[in-house]
């Protein structure tokens, strides 16, 4: 989520502006078209006939019936559907695009120890604040009762594996591969994926290529910081710094997160029976897929048996409410869709038949974002699907104001297409042994901080069923009123002004309250 279309403001929902640009290569067949194609598992053989009879050639079939396949025919969809074996198709375009990788530590980056200097002033804590180096700067985990005398004194997450479903990892951060499950983390990033630079292309089916886990969008890297970046002298910790993270490369280098790629991670994490799974994205190219649509309907059928499979192993999925700073339950328009390809947008009409994947998905653990405040975020979507809140972040809640310190520091990736814009903007940090941080803030930071915490139950609490999981995280939650005044960044960006609705402890902006990392690691 390196990009400003996640959630609105943003792809997997940070905000944070990308100037990486984004150009296609077509392919040698580019009347060749690639579906998302989910079949009636009872009747498989009347299936694979079915999309054969179509013109379609069968790429790979999934455990829950989502077929990929290939096309040169304009009309396999509708061609598809026809058949009574198949429950609905959708197209799933492709194409590819080159990239960078920075060299030089870029002009303005901050070092550690003056970063941290200048957080401990601003939020008025000591320059030894936390375990780590960057500690002041970190108001967030503060926030939330992860600290030395907090939850890292009870428990740490030793034995929780975290999913972080994202842009991949910086497979040269110091200060978070001590935590990465190489082993077990898996791309699912192909040839065909839109957006995707080749060396993040894998052969569908298979983890062995761990190069391509590298991170050219630093999103996920600065998610996968925030679930469990160790406590080992240098840097920021995570909410759970003993986790172990297994990193489920899905989105691409602009951020982008498509069909099959989200069907696969999800799959992939169920057979792994991962404990909880971090989502900061929506799925590609809709914002909200309406089911009165066949093709929109389809994906929502896709990626909901991938969820359901998943949650059936057990797994907690935890994902960001969206930055579009509006009330999911009251959803008026759609501006941004289809995000792809390029210049594809239109304004439409939705209403509740529409949905953001996988936030709208039954059973996933729905996060807003405060800042540190603890207000809710100017950007934040709400509605009283919330489960809780989490920090985000927001440069209007400082104590005086800064332009990035109010947003979320955490572990950034060296290949970031971004990298020499973020230092440009006072928002990147290197410490000594060249491991880069970044101040970024969106839902997309928020959801990782939930999954932390989900990660600290259960590590204390190994058996406890998935929607066991959910309920403990809300119920040690602290439980917050609607709020009597609002974040600053309402006026500044002219956004409209939300409406809390909902009492203490049940509401529409903090659901049951902000995640508490000390009360879930005693619970």
């Amino acid at each position: 989520m390196s990009r400003t279309k996640s959630l609105g403001l943003l792809v997997a929902l940070c905000v944070i502006a990308s100037t990486a640009t984004v150009g296609a290569i077509p392919s040698a067949a580019s009347n060749v078209n690639e579906y998302i194609v989910l079949v009636d598992q009872s009747r498989s053989d009347a299936a694979v006939d079915a999309i054969e009879a179509a013109g379609g050639a069968i790429l790979n079939m999934n455990k829950v019936g989502v077929a990929t396949v290939e096309s040169a025919n304009p009309n396999f969809a509708t061609a598809v559907r026809g058949s009574s074996a198949i429950v609905g198709a959708a197209l799933n375009a492709g194409f590819a695009q080159g990239g960078t990788k920075s060299a030089e530590v870029p002009d303005n980056t901050h070092l550690q120890s003056t970063e941290a200097a200048a957080c401990a002033t601003l939020f008025s804590v000591s320059p030894t604040t936390g375990p780590d180096p960057l500690g002041p700067c970190q108001w967030d985990m503060r926030a939330i009762n992860a600290t030395t005398s907090g939850s890292y004194a009870v428990n740490r997450g030793l034995g929780a594996r975290v999913g972080v479903m994202d842009t991949g990892v910086d497979l040269h951060n110091g200060d978070l591969m001590p935590n990465v499950d190489l082993a077990a983390s898996c791309v699912f990033i192909y040839s065909t994926t839109p957006t995707s630079l080749p060396q993040e292309q894998v052969t569908r089916g298979s983890c062995s290529n761990k190069a391509a886990l590298q991170d050219y969008a630093g999103h996920g890297t600065h998610t996968a910081g925030t679930v469990a970046a160790p406590i080992n002298g240098t840097g920021v910790a995570g909410v759970a710094p003993r986790a172990t993270i297994v990193s489920l490369k899905a989105g691409t280098a602009n951020g982008y997160f498509f069909t099959d790629s989200v069907v696969d991670a999800l799959i992939y994490a169920g057979d792994q029976k991962l404990d909880v799974v971090s989502m900061s994205f929506f799925a590609d190219p809709w914002l909200f897929n309406c089911r009165n649509d066949k093709e929109q309907k389809a994906i929502i059928q896709a990626i909901s048996r991938a969820a359901s499979y998943a949650q059936q192993q057990g797994v907690v999925l935890v994902a960001a409410a969206g930055n579009e700073g509006i009330d999911l339950n009251h959803p008026v328009k759609d501006e941004i869709s289809p995000d792809f390809p390029p210049g594809a947008a239109v304004t439409r009409p939705v209403n509740n038949s529409c949905v953001t994947l996988p936030t709208e998905i039954s059973g996933v653990v729905v996060v807003t974002a405060t800042g540190a405040q603890n207000l809710l975020t100017w950007y934040s979507t709400t509605g009283m699907l919330t489960d809780v809140t989490a920090p985000g972040g927001s440069r209007y809640q400082t104590p005086t104001f800064n332009s990035s310190r109010g947003r979320v520091l955490s572990t950034y990736s060296s290949t970031a297409l971004d990298l020499a814009d973020e230092a440009a903007i006072n928002r990147l940090v290197v410490d000594p042994a060249g491991n880069y941080y970044a101040w970024l803030n969106g839902t997309s930071m928020a959801a990782p901080h939930a999954a932390g915490v989900a990660a600290l139950i259960r590590a204390a609490h190994p058996g406890m069923s998935g929607g066991a999981v959910a309920s403990a995280l809300r119920r040690t939650a602290t439980k917050m009123p609607c709020p009597t005044t609002h974040d600053p960044g309402v006026e500044f960006f002219g956004v409209p002004l939300q409406i809390c609705t909902g009492g203490t402890g049940s509401n529409s902006f903090y659901g049951a309250g902000l995640v508490n990392a000390l009360a879930a690691a005693r619970d």
